[in-house]
C-alpha cells in the first residue's frame, strides 16, 4: 500500500467533520435546550457523563451559571427538529415554539427533559474544563429514563451526525457472533 496515494494528512491546526459520524444529543440547561454531537460516557459508578459545549453559544454561559442538565436522545425521526435547536440560539428564538418537541422539567433537576426521547440522563453538574473554542461539562447522571419497548436493537434508529448539516441513521443492526 502506498500510504501518500491512499491517506490524506491534515496538518494540527485543521479539523474536519465527516469522518466518523457521531450520536447526536440534546442537551437542556434550564430551558434551553441545545444540539451536541461531541459527548460520551466517562465513568460507570458513578455513571459519569460529557458534552462538549461551544464558548460562543448562548448555552456556554448558561452551562456555567447552572448546576444541572439533561441529555436527551431522540430517535431520526426527529432530525428536522434535532437540526433546527442546533442551528438556532436560545436568546434569540424560542426553541420550543419552533420544534414544538414535548419537555417538561426534570424529576431530579431544574432543568427540562424532553419526552419525546427514547433515552434521557438528568445530570448533576460536577466540573467544566475550558478549551480554546470549547468547554467540557462533567454530569452525575442522577436519574435515567428509557422509553419503554423502544431499546431494542432493531427498533432504535438515533441519528449520526457528519458534520456540515450531514446526518444519517444506522441500518439494522447485525450482532456477531464469535
Amino acid at each position: 500500500m502506498n500510504f501518500e496515494k491512499t491517506f490524506k494528512t491534515l496538518l494540527e491546526e485543521s479539523y474536519t467533520y465527516g469522518l466518523v459520524p457521531r450520536p447526536v444529543a440534546i442537551v437542556c440547561v434550564k430551558e434551553n435546550p441545545f444540539t451536541v454531537a461531541n459527548h460520551t460516557p466517562v465513568n460507570k459508578n458513578p455513571f459519569i457523563y460529557a458534552v462538549a459545549v461551544d464558548k460562543e453559544n448562548y448555552s456556554y454561559n448558561l452551562i456555567l451559571e447552572s448546576d444541572n442538565f439533561s441529555v436527551n436522545f431522540l430517535p431520526y425521526q426527529y432530525l428536522e427538529e434535532i437540526h433546527k435547536i442546533g442551528k438556532t440560539h436560545g436568546n434569540q428564538v424560542n426553541k420550543w415554539e419552533i420544534t414544538k418537541l414535548n419537555h417538561q422539567k426534570g424529576l431530579s433537576i431544574d432543568s427540562l427533559i424532553i419526552t419525546d426521547s427514547l433515552i434521557i440522563y438528568e445530570c448533576q453538574k460536577l466540573n467544566v474544563i475550558d478549551f480554546t473554542d470549547h468547554c467540557l461539562v462533567f454530569g452525575k447522571v442522577v436519574l435515567k429514563h428509557y422509553k419503554k419497548g423502544y431499546l431494542k436493537p432493531s427498533k432504535i434508529r438515533y441519528t449520526l451526525f457528519h458534520g456540515k448539516n450531514l446526518y444519517s441513521t444506522h441500518k439494522k443492526p447485525k450482532y456477531v457472533k464469535i
